[in-house]
């Protein structure tokens, strides 16, 4: 076998060292790299949040105008019904009256060709 002298181990220590600082080296490039990303993703992270508040106030504000729309809509077809009462209430009215007037005619002419048949003049 072969002897291991003292400027191998030191050699063989050197290798090591190298080795690790070189490791210790791009860990910290990695965590460099990842520290930059994290904080490009926070910041998409607030972006994200301000749209989606845009969206939200966009969606709270067409619901809003909607709702006016509706009532808006509601109070037109409560106008329509309420003067289409009112022409059914006129209609009516000026019908009652039609029948009214024919039937005080009808019972006039009844009466008088009641009277004219059943009490002749003598």
């Amino acid at each position: 076998m072969s002897t291991v002298t003292e400027a191998d181990l030191k050699e063989l220590k050197e290798l090591i060292n190298n080795r690790f600082s070189e490791l210790d080296r791009k860990i910290s490039e990695l965590d460099r790299k990842i520290d930059g990303l994290d904080k490009k993703l926070d910041i998409h992270i607030v972006r994200t949040d301000e749209q989606l508040k845009a969206i939200n106030n966009t969606i709270a504000q067409m619901d809003k105008r909607t709702d006016q729309r509706f009532d808006e809509t509601n109070k037109r077809i409560d106008d329509t019904n309420k003067r289409i009462d009112d022409t059914n209430t006129r209609l009516n009215t000026i019908t009652f009256g039609i029948f009214s007037v024919v039937g005080v005619l009808a019972t006039g002419i009844l009466g008088i060709m009641g009277k004219v048949v059943f009490f002749p003049n003598p």
